[in-house]
């Protein structure tokens, strides 16, 4: 997207009007008096600040403005800024067949000087102006429904970083083909689990009883209803006791506790 200040004298604002909306339509911004200039505002002081801070300047060139002591001294300073800058800043637009100021006169312009003209003269100038990102328009609910995905996918990351923070040590080496069986069904039904079942899931009573995270949660929970202390269904775990110890405090650096 460029900017672009477009000089010319008060007699052409027609074809200076629809020259703006056209490059407005494209997504560039166009500085034009008549909207820019206020009601008490310096006219000289905000036309230099146009000109000033503008990307390119497009000089209409007609038998009205070459005559303007206003369009001139707008030549004046863009060629200054254009000679300091080293840059091309100053685009020639013909509007009327005139004789070009010897400074133009190694430029190639922009040839309005007919209807027939017009749409590929407008063509030319936009290509000088540069590219213009494109705008997707985005509804409300589709926005929302992507910053919920990356509040989502912020917490997993959260989760994992917790998870590798806790510095537990898995025990997948132990896996057994049952146990390999059941955490791939609990990982189907629950994957919110998954990441605790792949490093922690284990064999409970003899090495035949396979234990992922739902089952160890559904067991401390029915220990609870019963009204005993959730370390019960724990210890009926025997010697694995500090496996199951391990994967709930896993959990709990996952989910953050």
């Amino acid at each position: 997207m460029a900017s672009v200040f477009l000089s010319h004298n008060s007699n052409d604002k027609p074809f200076v009007r629809r020259l703006a909306s056209d490059l407005q339509e494209h997504g560039h911004v166009v500085w034009i008096d008549e909207a820019e200039i206020n009601i008490g505002d310096s006219l000289i002081g905000k036309i230099r600040e146009g000109l000033d801070k503008v990307d390119y300047v497009a000089v209409v060139l007609s038998n009205n403005s070459i005559s303007s002591q206003w369009v001139q001294r707008e030549l004046d300073i863009s060629s200054n800024r254009e000679i300091a800058e080293k840059r091309v800043i100053l685009l020639p637009l013909l509007l009327e067949r005139v004789d070009l100021p010897g400074f133009l006169l190694g430029k190639r312009y922009g040839d309005f000087t007919s209807e027939d003209l017009y749409t590929r003269s407008l063509q030319d100038l936009l290509k000088s102006l540069g590219p213009v990102e494109k705008h997707i328009d985005v509804s409300a609910q589709e926005k929302d429904a992507l910053l919920t995905e990356l509040q989502k996918m912020k917490e997993h990351v959260d989760a994992l970083t917790r998870l590798q923070n806790h510095q537990s040590t898995p025990f997948k080496d132990n896996w057994t083909q049952g146990l390999q069986a059941a955490v791939a069904r609990s990982n189907e039904r629950f994957p919110q689990y998954q990441v605790i079942n792949d490093s922690y899931a284990f064999n409970a009573i003899d090495n035949e009883s396979p234990v992922t995270l739902d089952y160890l949660l559904w067991a401390i929970g029915k220990t609870m209803r019963k009204g005993a202390h959730p370390l019960e269904s724990l210890m009926e775990m025997g010697g694995t006791y500090s496996k199951a110890q391990k994967m709930l405090e896993a959990y709990i650096a996952y989910i953050g506790k």
